[in-house]
C-alpha cells in the first residue's frame, strides 16, 4: 500500500508540473518558475520584462499553450543585450525572435499589447491561431512568418505592419485585415488561402501583400472604401478569378500587380491616374478590361452648335489614364482591346500590347494619343481593322506591329487630310488605306457619338428630305437601302439599350461631358399610392429658354412600385413613349419620347407625360420616392441636360387623390402578332391603358 501511495504522488507530483500559474514580477520568472522547465502550460499574471522572455526562449522548449493576457509588459534598458544587439526594450512590446520555433499551440496576449516584434512568432507551425487585443498598433516584420495559423482577424488599430508578417503560412486559409496598411509581402506564398476580407480602415495594400496566393480566387473589397492604392506584384502569381474595384477610388495600382493571375474580366476605378508597367500582363484568361474616362466615340471635345450657330465650347477633359506603360498587356492572347483605349491617353508603352492576339474587330486609338513605343502592337494578329481619331500622326518606336499583316488591316482615319499624314509616315504606310472614311452606324450628325439628337436628325431626314450635315450612310440602320421611320424605331432603341447598360452615375458623367446644361425642368407633385393601387402620375415641363421636341431621362421607382407605361399627356399627346428596363441599376427605367414629326410640346408648364405606377401589397409609402434622372431635352438641333427631379410618394385619400389625375381601370399588353394578356410579352409591347372616365393611352415599350 506504501508503495502504491508513492508512485500515485510522484505521478500527481509529475501532472502538476505541467501546468504551472505564477504570478510574476518583471525578471523573476526564473526564480518563479523554480526548475520547472518542462512545463507545457503556463499563465503568467503579474509584470514582466524582456528578461522573463528570454527565460522562455531559452528555457521553456516544451511550453505549448501561453497566457498572458493578465500580465503587463515593462520596459527594460540596462545596457545589456538580451536578443541579437538589441539592449532598449520597450514596455507593450514582445521582443524579437521571443517564440521563434517554438511548439506553442495557443497563445493569449496582454490586453494592453502594442507591438509585437521582429519574428517574434515565426516558425511556430504548431500555432493554429491568435487574437489580437485592440490596442496593438504595431506588427513587426515576419512576426508570424511561417506558423500554422489557419485564419487571421486584424483590428483597425494596427497602423504598422512590416514585411512578409504571415508570409509562408502554408495552413492560413483565412484573413480578415482592417488595418491603415497592408505591409509587404504580407501574404507571400500562403498557397492555401481562401478567403480575403479587406476592412473600411485600409488605405495601402502594399508590395507583394498576396503574391503566390494561388487558392486566392476572389477578394471581398465591398467595405475597402478608403483603399487607394495596390502596390508592384500585389497579387501576382496568384489564384485571381473576380475582382471589382471600379466603385473604389484607387488612383494607382502599381508594376504587375495583376500579372499572372486567373482573371477574366477586369473593370478599373474611376480617375485612376497610374496603371503600372506590366500591371495586368501574363493573364491568360483575360478578355475584358475596362480603364477609367470617357469612350473614344463618346465626343469629349463637345457637341455641335448651340442655338445661335455657333460652336459649343469643349468640356473640360476628364483627368485620367495618360499613359498604358511598358508590358501593361504583354501576352494577354485573350484580350479584346478594341475599345480598351479611352481619350486623353497619350502614350503607349514598349510592348503593351505584345502578343494580344484575340480576334479584334477594330483596334481604335485615342485623339489625344502622340506616341506608340518599341513592338506596342507587335503579335496583334487578330486585329480586322485599325482606326485612329488622331488627326496628327503619332510618334512610332521600333517595330510598333511586328507580326501583323499590316497590308490586309484597313487603317481608318479622321478625314482624307489625316489620311495622307499616314501615307507618307513610317511604319503607318503599310496598312491598307481605304476609299471612304469608316462611319458609325447611327451616328446621323457625324458628332462621335450616338444619342438622341441623331433621332431627331434622322426624324427631320425622313420628312424634308434634306440631308446636308448629314452622314446619310449611319441612317440605315436596319440596311435595307431605305430610309425611313423604321430606321427612326431602331435607333431610338440602340440608344436606350446603350443606356441601360450603363449605372446612373456613368450616364450622368457622360451627358455632364457632353450637353450644355439647361435651366428648363420636368416637374411632379407628390404622389399618393397605397399598397396593391394602380395610379397615374403626370409631369409637367417648365420651359423659358428653348422649345423643344424630344426628352430622354431615365425613371427610378421607388421599392415596391413597378412603372407599367409611360405616354403623352395633354401638351405631349403627339408624342410617342419609349420604355427600356435598366439593366444595371434595379427597378430603373430608360426612357424617349419623341414625335414623328417634330412637333414641339405644347407651352411652358403644362403636363407632357403620363406614367402609370402600381404598388406591390408590401409597398410602404414613408420615405418613397420617385425620382426623374439624367433628364435630356432636345430641340430639333440640339440636346440640353436638365436637372434631376423627385417626387415624394404619400399614404393619399380624399382630396390628395383627386388632385392626382384619373384612376387606371386596366391595363393590357399587345404584342406584335396582336395577342394581348394582363403581363408583357418579350418583345416590343403596346401597353394599352384604360382610365376610369372612359379615356385610353398606348404605350410601346420593349421587354
Amino acid at each position: 500500500m506504501r508503495k502504491l501511495f508513492f508512485l500515485l504522488l510522484i505521478a500527481a507530483t509529475a501532472l502538476s508540473s505541467k501546468a504551472l500559474t505564477v504570478n510574476n514580477t518583471a525578471g523573476g520568472l526564473a526564480t518563479a518558475i523554480d526548475g520547472n522547465t518542462a512545463i507545457t502550460s503556463l499563465v503568467l499574471r503579474g509584470t514582466m520584462d524582456a528578461r522573463d522572455f528570454l527565460f522562455i526562449t531559452d528555457n521553456l522548449d516544451e511550453l505549448k499553450t501561453l497566457d498572458l493576457s493578465q500580465a503587463t509588459i515593462l520596459p527594460y534598458n540596462e545596457g545589456r543585450a538580451l536578443y541579437g544587439t538589441v539592449t532598449n526594450y520597450q514596455g507593450n512590446t514582445i521582443p524579437r525572435t521571443a517564440f521563434f520555433g517554438k511548439k506553442l499551440t495557443s497563445v493569449t496576449l496582454p490586453a494592453n499589447l502594442e507591438t509585437v516584434g521582429f519574428a517574434a512568432f515565426a516558425g511556430c507551425y504548431q500555432l493554429h491561431s491568435i487574437t489580437f487585443p485592440a490596442t496593438v498598433s504595431m506588427i513587426d516584420d515576419y512576426a508570424f512568418a511561417g506558423s500554422g495559423l489557419t485564419s487571421v482577424e486584424l483590428p483597425q488599430t494596427v497602423l504598422y505592419m512590416g514585411k512578409g508578417v504571415f508570409a509562408r503560412c502554408e495552413s492560413l486559409q483565412q484573413a480578415s485585415v482592417n488595418s491603415f496598411t497592408l505591409g509587404d509581402f504580407a501574404f507571400l506564398g500562403d498557397e492555401n488561402l481562401t478567403n480575403v476580407v479587406i476592412g473600411s480602415s485600409v488605405n495601402f495594400i502594399l508590395r507583394g501583400a498576396f503574391n503566390g496566393c494561388k487558392a486566392l480566387t476572389t477578394v471581398d473589397l465591398s467595405a475597402a472604401t478608403r483603399l487607394v492604392r495596390i502596390d508592384e506584384e500585389a497579387f501576382i502569381n496568384s489564384g485571381l478569378q473576380n475582382l471589382d474595384i471600379s466603385t473604389l477610388g484607387i488612383g494607382t495600382i502599381g508594376d504587375w500587380a495583376f500579372a499572372q493571375t486567373r482573371l477574366s474580366a477586369f473593370n478599373l476605378s474611376d480617375g485612376m491616374t497610374v496603371l503600372g508597367e506590366g500591371a495586368l500582363a501574363h493573364n491568360p484568361l483575360l478578355e475584358s478590361v475596362v480603364l477609367p474616362g470617357l469612350d473614344i466615340d463618346e465626343n469629349p471635345s463637345g457637341n455641335g452648335v448651340n442655338d445661335q450657330g455657333h460652336p459649343k465650347k469643349a468640356a473640360a477633359p476628364r483627368h485620367t489614364l495618360e499613359r498604358i506603360k511598358d508590358y501593361t498587356f504583354a501576352g494577354d492572347s485573350l484580350l479584346n482591346a478594341g475599345n480598351l483605349l479611352k481619350e486623353d491617353v497619350a502614350y503607349i508603352g514598349n510592348y503593351a500590347f505584345y502578343n494580344v492576339s484575340a480576334a479584334i474587330d477594330t483596334m481604335r486609338l485615342p485623339s489625344s494619343l502622340l506616341y506608340l513605343g518599341d513592338y506596342a502592337m507587335a503579335g496583334m494578329t487578330g486585329m480586322q481593322t485599325l482606326k485612329t481619331a488622331a488627326a496628327e500622326v503619332p510618334e512610332l518606336g521600333e517595330n510598333v506591329w511586328a507580326g501583323v499583316n499590316q497590308q490586309s488591316v484597313p487603317l481608318l482615319t479622321p478625314s482624307s487630310e489625316s489620311a495622307d499624314l499616314y501615307k507618307a509616315a513610317d511604319q503607318w504606310m503599310y496598312f491598307f488605306f481605304p476609299v471612304e472614311d469608316d462611319f458609325i452606324p447611327g451616328d446621323v450628325n457625324a458628332d462621335g457619338s450616338v444619342d438622341i439628337n441623331d433621332v431627331t436628325a434622322l426624324i427631320g431626314y425622313v420628312l424634308s428630305g434634306n440631308g446636308n450635315g448629314l452622314d446619310l450612310r449611319a441612317a440605315d440602320m436596319n440596311g435595307d437601302g431605305e430610309i425611313d421611320i423604321n430606321d427612326v424605331t431602331r435607333l431610338i432603341n440602340i440608344v436606350l439599350t446603350g443606356n441601360s447598360a450603363k449605372s446612373l452615375h456613368r450616364i450622368r458623367a457622360e451627358f455632364s461631358m457632353r450637353f450644355a446644361a439647361t435651366a428648363d425642368h420636368l416637374d411632379m407633385q407628390s404622389i399618393p399610392l397605397r399598397p396593391g393601387e394602380t395610379r397615374v402620375v403626370d409631369v409637367a415641363l417648365i420651359n423659358d429658354e428653348h422649345a423643344y421636341t424630344a426628352m430622354q431621362l431615365q425613371v427610378v421607382m421607388p421599392e415596391g412600385v413597378k412603372l407599367l407605361s409611360v405616354g403623352g399627356a395633354d401638351r405631349g399627346a403627339g408624342h410617342t413613349y419609349y420604355m427600356l428596363a435598366n439593366e444595371t441599376e434595379p427597378n430603373t427605367y430608360d426612357v424617349m419620347g419623341v414625335s414623328a414629326s417634330l412637333t414641339q410640346f405644347a407651352g411652358n408648364e403644362g403636363n407632357v407625360m403620363r406614367l402609370t405606377i402600381a404598388a406591390d401589397d408590401d409597398y410602404n409609402a414613408q420615405n418613397a420616392t420617385l425620382k426623374l434622372m439624367n433628364v435630356l431635352l432636345a430641340t430639333d438641333k440640339n440636346a440640353y441636360l436638365s436637372s434631376d427631379v423627385m417626387a415624394h410618394m404619400v399614404d393619399g385619400s380624399g382630396v390628395e387623390q383627386v388632385i392626382a389625375g384619373k384612376q387606371v381601370v386596366a391595363v393590357r399588353y399587345v404584342n406584335v402578332a396582336g395577342q394581348e394578356s394582363e403581363t408583357p410579352f418579350s418583345g416590343v409591347n403596346i401597353v394599352v391603358t384604360t382610365y376610369d372616365d372612359g379615356t385610353m393611352t398606348t404605350t410601346k415599350v420593349v421587354k
